[in-house]
C-alpha cells in the first residue's frame, strides 16, 4: 500500500495547533508530511498576501511534489488570503486540495464552489489519514466521513462521523515540524517557526459550554455526532506528554499558555494536574476562564503550581446586553465575585474582556460597563475591542431581524478585507460621548488615574479634552505596564526553579 505525501498550510498562525495535530496523525499513519506556515499575526495591523508570498508557496510546493495540499481555514477574517492561495494552487498544480477548521466545517460549500476538491469537517484526524490513503492508493473516497466534495456539479456533504470522545486517542501535535518553513514579508525561512517561541500554547479540551451569540462554539457543537460530547477533555498524562515535549523541543519557552475556551475543572483533574504540572513542568501559566466557572479552590491549587494570568470574558456591564443579545446568562453579582475571587486567589495578573460600541450598545450600555468596571475588585488589565459580526454565530441573523443591516450589507460585513474587519474589532467611530465614556472606562484599570476621571462622571462633555489626556496618559502607562508584566513572567520562571 502506497503512502501518500501531504503539504499543510496554515495561515496567520505559527502554532498553528490544527495543523500540528493533523501532521501528528498523517505521520502515524505512515504518511510523508511537510508544513507551511504562511503569514504571520498581527491584529493591529495585518497584512495581506503578495505575489512574492504567493510564487515562494508556488516554489515549495513544486520541490516537495505533494499527493494532496491541506488548507487550514479557522477564521473568515483572512479569507482575501485563503482565496489568492487557493487561486494560486488550483492555476498551477493539479494536486487535489483538501480545507478544514473552523470556517471550513461551517461552510464546506464556499471552498468546493472556488475549486477545492474536498472539505473535511470537525475533527480532521481521522478523515484526513483516509483521504491520504485513498490518494495514494487511487481507492474509493465517498463513503469518508465528515468529508465534502462535488459530484454531478453539486456539493456532497457526508454526515461528521469517525470522532473521538477520548481525544487522546488523536495523539500529541507536532512540536518541531520537520522541514517545515515559514513565508511572510517576501521571504521564506526554513525550519519550524515555533521552536525559539517563548510563549507555548496547549489545549486541555476541545469544545465550550455556553453558547454565546458572537461564537461559533454552541453551533459546531449542534454539529457533532450524537454521543459525542459537546466538550472533550484530554487526561492529565496526555497534557504532560505534550508539554515535556515542547520543553525537550523549544529550548526558550519561559510561559505557557493553555487556549481552552474554559480551562478544565473536572473532579480530580486538577489535583493530578498540579502535583505532574509542578514535577515535569513548572513554568508560569496562563488559563481562560468565565464568571460562572471560577473556583476559588481550583485556582489557589493553581495559583500554587505557576498561574500567573487568568482571562475572562465580561463583555458588557448591561446585563441587557448580555443576556439578550450576547445570551450570556451571569449576573452583575457573579462578575463581580468572579473578580473578587481571582484577586483573594493570588493570581497576579488578572485581564477582562470587554466588547464595546457596537450597533446593539446604547450609551447607557457603555455607561454600565463603566458602573460595573468601577466595582471590580482590581488591579486588573481591560481588553477593550469591538464586536466583529463573523459567519456561523447567531449574532449575525439577530442583528439583520433588528434591521440593524440588510442581508447584503451584513455579507459586505462579514468578507470585507481583513484590515477593515480588524479595524472593527478594535474600534468603531462613534459619537463624541460614546468615545469619552469609553476612555474613561479605559483609565479606570490605572489606580493613579481613577480619581481624576471619577470626576468627570457628571458630564464628560464638559472635560473632554482632559479625558483625552487621560486616555493618552493610560495608553502609555499600558505599554510601560506591558513590559513590567513580562519581567515579572520571566522573573517568576526563575524563582520556581529555585523553588524546587
Amino acid at each position: 500500500m502506497r503512502t501518500a505525501k501531504v503539504l499543510l498550510v496554515a495561515f496567520y498562525n505559527k502554532k498553528a495547533l490544527g495543523v500540528r495535530y493533523l501532521e501528528g496523525a498523517l505521520r502515524r499513519s505512515g504518511h510523508d508530511v511537510r508544513a507551511v506556515y504562511y503569514k504571520d499575526f498581527n491584529s493591529l495591523h495585518p497584512r495581506h498576501t503578495t505575489k512574492t508570498e504567493l510564487d515562494l508557496l508556488k516554489e515549495e510546493v513544486a520541490k516537495y511534489g505533494p499527493d494532496m495540499i491541506g488548507l487550514s481555514v479557522m477564521s473568515s477574517m483572512y479569507l482575501d488570503t485563503t482565496n489568492a492561495v487557493i487561486q494560486t494552487l488550483r492555476r498551477s498544480f493539479t494536486v487535489p486540495i483538501v480545507c478544514g477548521g473552523t470556517f471550513a466545517t461551517m461552510f464546506p460549500a464556499y471552498f468546493l464552489k472556488r475549486g477545492v476538491d474536498f472539505v473535511i469537517r470537525s475533527d480532521g484526524e481521522g478523515a484526513i489519514c483516509r483521504l491520504a490513503e485513498a490518494i495514494a492508493n487511487g481507492g474509493g473516497y465517498e463513503g469518508i466521513p465528515s468529508l465534502c466534495f462535488m459530484k454531478d456539479g453539486k456539493p456532497v456533504v457526508n454526515e461528521i462521523g469517525g470522532l473521538l470522545n477520548d481525544i487522546d486517542g488523536y495523539g500529541i501535535p507536532v512540536i518541531n515540524s520537520a522541514n517545515a518553513c515559514f513565508i511572510d514579508g517576501d521571504t521564506v525561512k526554513y525550519g519550524d517557526p515555533q521552536v525559539n517561541t517563548r510563549s507555548y500554547e496547549v489545549i486541555a479540551s476541545r469544545g465550550c459550554p455556553f453558547t454565546c451569540s458572537y461564537c461559533c462554539c454552541g453551533n459546531l457543537r449542534k454539529l457533532l455526532p450524537r454521543g459525542i460530547n459537546g466538550v472533550r477533555t484530554r487526561s492529565v498524562d496526555s497534557v504532560l506528554e505534550e508539554l515535556i515535549e515542547a520543553k525537550k523541543q523549544c529550548k526558550r519557552i519561559s510561559f505557557i499558555h493553555f487556549y481552552d475556551e474554559i480551562f478544565p475543572n473536572l473532579p480530580g483533574w486538577v489535583d493530578k494536574f498540579v502535583i505532574e504540572y509542578k514535577k515535569h513542568i513548572n513554568l508560569p501559566f496562563t488559563v481562560w476562564t468565565h464568571p460562572k466557572m471560577v473556583d476559588a479552590e481550583v485556582l489557589k491549587k493553581l495559583v500554587q503550581v505557576g498561574l500567573t494570568e487568568v482571562i475572562m470574558g465580561i463583555q458588557s456591564g448591561s446585563e441587557h446586553i448580555r443576556r439578550d443579545i450576547f445570551h450570556r446568562y451571569e449576573s452583575q453579582r457573579d462578575i463581580l465575585d468572579a473578580t473578587r475571587i481571582i484577586r483573594e486567589s493570588g493570581v497576579f495578573w488578572c485581564s477582562y474582556d470587554f466588547m464595546l460600541q457596537h450597533p446593539f450598545e446604547t450609551i447607557e450600555d457603555l455607561k454600565e460597563s463603566y458602573w460595573l468596571a468601577k466595582k471590580m475588585t482590581g488591579p486588573y488589565e481591560l481588553q477593550l475591542h469591538g464586536l466583529n459580526f463573523l459567519p456561523g454565530t447567531d449574532i449575525v441573523q439577530m442583528a439583520i431581524d433588528a434591521g440593524i443591516y440588510t442581508k447584503e450589507e451584513m455579507d459586505a460585513i462579514l468578507f470585507a478585507p481583513m484590515d477593515e474587519q480588524f479595524g472593527t474589532y478594535w474600534q468603531r467611530e462613534t459619537s463624541r460621548e460614546s468615545n469619552l465614556w469609553y476612555k474613561m472606562l479605559y483609565c479606570l484599570q490605572f489606580g493613579s488615574l481613577r480619581k481624576a476621571v471619577e470626576s468627570f462622571e457628571s458630564d464628560p462633555m464638559e472635560h473632554g479634552k482632559e479625558i483625552d489626556s487621560l486616555y493618552d496618559l493610560a495608553q502609555k502607562y499600558s505599554r510601560i505596564r506591558y513590559v513590567y508584566k513580562k519581567s515579572r513572567v520571566m522573573l517568576k520562571k526563575y524563582e520556581m526553579r529555585f523553588r524546587r
